[in-house]
């Protein structure tokens, strides 16, 4: 026992003896204070694991060429014109391969808009009623033509002009109205159609009149009626438009048809809820929505005015639009997945930097050109065993305007694809490691 006892003297760690430890409330305080960092410190350390180590790196774009979409993909757009109307606008596609597309209908939606901005009802295409073969019979036909009166200058349907349209046109139970200019060739070859018709309307005893209106000199007037391309045909009311303008064919039997059937046509509009309770129609702007399956090479998507049976006033086209959203994205593989992307608001605020930026006309005949150089960004998380890609594209915009007497004013988008790819990828490191630089 006594060697034992002499082998404390050796202790080079000598036990505190309990009664000399005091617990005391400073001591408290800086315990419970590093507890507390010391948790923090764990919690952000794991944060950053979870996050990752974010890695950029620019490489040639590899992607398999062998898909049947590789080649290909989406451009989502939606824009408004606050002084163009949704009549005649066109939406075209052109690209470097010498693809060419105009008046794109499928995926695209036209919305009309009143001089606020508010969105007002559609007017189908059906509210017109084709008219069936034989509905004017070639016996009337036959006396039109032999009657050579009916074509000469005297004959004129009534002229209108800015003091005298409202009254007639509120004195009449119903009329037809044509806008026309002069010089339009359209319009001269209506001439004789639109005198037969009134002939043929006259002799049924019709209870619809028919006027004309010449822009060449009524061109306030035109404006106010929000008619930009001739000849435009009105249907009214006691002197209340009737929208929408005529669409149907130029032939006599086609306008006694819808002459003789106006009444129809305003039941119908009222009957799917449209009011018709103004002199001018109140649809003055369009916002056009849509996407379009385009190639992935240099092209141009472009917002126009187009008709084969129509002329343009120039001076009346004002292109001023708000661009509210523009971008890329690689086809889906149904129309579920393509309104998931066009609802994720992250992936959006991303793709698109547009802002509903306004570019105003502020001369006449301007052109709008933007130019968009689109790069194609690639994300991927790597960790846990797995590894996720999610593809987007973003793009640079560069845009100026010009005023040109050479074509109609357009808004035009060129667009192309940079060879590079941007790769974005998230590292983990190890948990025990993360955990290790915690504790060191």
């Amino acid at each position: 026992m006594a060697f034992f006892d002499s082998l404390k003297y050796l202790d080079f760690y000598k036990r505190i003896q309990t009664d000399i430890r005091e617990k005391t409330p400073v001591g408290g305080a800086v315990s419970i204070t590093a507890a507390v960092l010391m948790s923090m410190l764990f919690l952000c350390e794991t944060y950053s694991y979870i996050q990752g180590v974010p890695v950029h790196s620019i490489s040639i774009d590899d992607h398999d060429n062998m898909s049947p979409t590789a080649g290909s993909f989406w451009v989502n757009f939606d824009v408004t014109f606050p002084a163009v109307t949704c009549d005649h606008i066109s939406v075209d596609v052109e690209d470097r391969l010498g693809s060419r597309v105009f008046d794109i209908q499928k995926n695209v939606e036209k919305i009309p808009l009143d001089g606020k901005g508010v969105e007002g009802a559609m007017h189908p295409d059906e509210f017109h009623t084709s008219a069936p073969d034989g509905h004017v019979s070639m016996d009337e036909l036959r006396d039109v033509v032999q009657n050579k009166d009916i074509f000469t200058r005297s004959n004129d349907s009534v002229m209108l002009d800015a003091s005298s349209f409202e009254e007639w046109a509120d004195g009449h139970e119903w009329s037809l109205v044509n806008f026309r200019v002069e010089w339009c060739p359209w319009c001269q070859m209506l001439v004789p159609v639109w005198k037969s018709a009134a002939h043929i309307l006259a002799t049924r005893d019709a209870r619809v009149e028919m006027a004309t209106v010449e822009c060449t000199k009524q061109m306030d007037l035109c404006k106010k009626a929000g008619v930009v391309a001739f000849p435009t045909i009105k249907l009214f009311h006691f002197g209340k438009h009737v929208p929408p303008d005529y669409k149907g064919k130029r032939t006599v039997n086609d306008i006694v048809h819808f002459a003789e059937n106006a009444a129809q046509q305003k039941a119908s509009l009222e009957e799917a809820g449209h009011n018709i309770s103004e002199v001018h129609r109140q649809d003055v702007g369009c916002t056009v929505v849509g996407n379009l399956f385009v190639q992935k090479v240099p092209g141009r998507i472009q917002f126009s005015l187009k008709s084969d049976q129509h002329t343009f006033a120039r001076d009346l086209v004002n292109f001023t639009h708000q661009v509210h959203h523009l971008s890329f994205n690689d086809v889906p593989e149904s129309e579920e997945e393509m309104e998931a992307v066009m609802l994720d608001h992250e992936i959006q605020e991303k793709v698109s930097k547009w802002l509903s930026q306004t570019f105003t006309s502020h001369t006449k005949h301007t052109t709008h050109e933007h130019y968009l150089k689109v790069v194609e960004y690639e994300f991927k998380n790597r960790g846990f065993g797995w590894a996720n890609a999610n593809r987007i594209y973003e793009h640079s915009i560069s845009s100026h305007s010009y005023a040109t007497d050479r074509h109609l004013p357009a808004v035009k988008f060129h667009y192309d694809l940079s060879p590079l790819q941007v790769q974005h990828t998230n590292n983990y490191p190890s948990y025990p490691t993360t955990l290790q630089t915690t504790s060191n």
